[in-house]
């Protein structure tokens, strides 16, 4: 949401850089699930995931916040431990936690990751060139219309940061709750722009200084 305009408060580098480097800490990062599909009735679909938290708790997913999209669009963010326990739900596992009745077809599961993050043998882990990457942004504004009017407003900012596509989540307990989903060709550029995005004094007018930004890979069966 990069601009110049009415640019009041604005934090120096020194804080933008902290603040950017706490929502991108990998190692204290939880939020590492996130399932987005569609439904054909978004209230029976709801009345179910509502019964089965026991369900989820046993396929080790905590934590799972839901957000509704357009058109019964929804994503499932959760805390899950690994990349195994996410390539496991990716594979179907996802059934025995949410709803699998009156979804229409397979869902899209990203798991977060660490875009530099190196192997024992000291190789790269996921290679940014290589394997598409997504953005997974979960914070709390103070109110969404006036969030979304600059969102709107600053879309040749975010794709001059490397960022483009971007989707639309509100909670669907709080409509200040969201969550935006897109792609991101540059981990390191991506990083860049949030750091010069924070630095208009935007983010924490809004309240979207808070939260967590995750860089993460799409999984699939």
């Amino acid at each position: 949401m990069t601009t110049d305009e009415n640019a009041t408060p604005t934090p120096t580098r020194a804080q933008a850089e902290k603040a950017a480097s706490a929502m991108l800490d990998v190692a204290n990062a939880r939020e590492n699930l996130a399932t987005r599909l569609k439904v054909a009735q978004y209230a029976t679909w709801r009345a179910r995931f509502n019964g089965m938290r026991g369900s989820r708790a046993s396929a080790g997913i905590a934590n799972a916040k839901l957000f509704r999209g357009s058109e019964d669009t929804l994503v499932v963010l959760a805390d899950i431990p690994g990349f195994r326990d996410a390539l496991a739900w990716a594979e179907g596992g996802w059934k025995a936690a949410i709803p699998a009745d009156e979804v229409e077809g397979p869902p899209a599961v990203y798991f977060g990751v660490d875009p530099g993050q190196e192997t024992a043998g000291g190789e790269a882990a996921f290679d940014a060139s290589q394997v598409p990457l997504k953005l997974v942004s979960h914070f709390k504004v103070h109110d969404y219309a006036t969030w979304h009017e600059l969102f709107l407003k600053m879309d040749n900012s975010r794709v001059g940061g490397g960022m483009t596509n971007p989707s639309i989540f509100r909670g669907s307990e709080d409509g200040n709750d969201l969550l935006v989903l897109g792609d991101v060709a540059d981990a390191a550029k991506f990083r860049a722009w949030l750091i010069e995005d924070f630095m208009t004094g935007y983010p924490t007018a809004t309240g979207a200084d808070r939260g967590t930004y995750r860089f993460a890979v799409e999984l699939r069966a």
